[in-house]
């Protein structure tokens, strides 16, 4: 939210009310339309360091003067303040018919647009379950934004076959799609109050970096019996437990044992590309007589494909589980490296 001239009105106001003090800030919240202070409030939260810096501020008052000079414009009102001028003009109860009139209308026109106000990760769960009809019938009636957000989070082939029925809809009545969005409305709503699930990976970096801050015999025993029911799954947790950035912090004996069953140019093809703090750790490891080996080795293999370096320093890191397997290496746990 660094740039003035990108920020939305909310985001604006947001900034303008923390640099004021709290009574200030609390003055002017008491004036603003209760719609947007949920917005305002959530933006404050949001508001980077540069949007409050000398510069930045004096940027921000710099456009408040300026809209303030401009003359009076048409200004779009809300839902709330349009509700309160109809009844104050027509008194509440014809009000209330004439808005009754306005969502009827807007119905016809919009059958799902209670839908488009869910977030589209839950209105995607739902039609996930729902057929391929159903689910074009609906995309066909959303935002073309949203539809595009929704339709993206279907595998390529299924999503091609909703894209041919919507070309080739020919919709039903009213009275249908109103039903099918009444049904949809309260399984999107359930599921937009539901936790997001986390992905595998995430679930796995978890697991891993847990077992990492285990003591004794812990890990060990976990991962031979979950390797009994699931050896793919205690492969992938292996994987997280150590990665290639983390040979940065491996202290000298432990990276000497790990380096002994490694071949140079191996090693060489591993180290092309990669991070400075890894490297110097390894390089730092060698002899003087391995480190011209290691030079001479990269300048003759010149400039590779990722994959093929990717495939040397896999090797590596099979190296360095089969010690983590044996008990001979043990990643660091807020102490060094034990090496038997």
């Amino acid at each position: 939210m660094s740039d003035p001239n990108q920020r939305n009105g909310a985001e604006q106001v947001a900034a303008f009310l923390l640099t004021l003090d709290k009574d200030g800030a609390a003055s002017v919240l008491r004036h603003l339309d209760p719609t947007v202070i949920v917005e305002v409030v959530e933006a404050m939260g949001d508001v980077d360091a540069a949007a409050l810096a000398p510069d930045g501020v004096r940027e921000l008052y710099k456009r408040i003067v300026l809209d303030l000079k401009r003359p009076g414009g048409v200004r779009r009102r809300s839902a709330h303040e349009l509700k309160q001028m109809i009844e104050q003009t027509l008194g509440r109860e014809q009000a209330g018919a004439v808005f009754e009139t306005i969502n009827k209308r807007l119905q016809q026109e919009r059958p799902f647009l209670a839908l488009e106000k869910e977030p589209s990760h839950a209105i995607s769960a739902v039609l996930a379950e729902q057929s391929d009809a159903v689910v074009a019938l609906v995309l066909a009636h959303l935002d073309p934004s949203l539809s595009a957000d929704v339709l993206s989070s279907f595998p390529a082939e299924r999503g091609t076959e909703i894209v041919r029925r919507m070309a080739t809809l020919i919709p039903p009545g009213i009275e249908t799609l109103l039903a099918i969005a009444d049904d949809l409305l309260p399984l999107v709503r359930q599921s937009a109050n539901a936790p997001i699930p986390l992905e595998r990976s995430v679930r796995l970096r978890t697991v891993a970096d847990m077992l990492n801050r285990t003591k004794g015999d812990t890990e060990k025993v976990v991962l031979e019996s979950l390797d009994e029911q699931d050896s793919g799954m205690v492969k992938e947790i292996r994987e997280y437990m150590f990665t290639w950035d983390d040979l940065a912090t491996v202290e000298r004996r432990a990276m000497q044992k790990i380096l002994t069953s490694v071949d140079t140019r191996t090693l060489a093809i591993a180290l092309k590309g990669s991070g400075k703090r890894v490297e110097e750790n390894i390089i730092g490891n060698l002899s003087e007589r391995v480190r011209v080996m290691i030079a001479d080795e990269r300048e003759l293999a010149g400039p590779l494909p990722m994959a093929e370096v990717q495939k040397s320093r896999d090797e590596i890191m099979n190296a360095v589980r089969t010690l983590m397997e044996s008990g001979e290496f043990r990643p660091s746990r807020g102490g060094e490296e034990l090496v038997a």
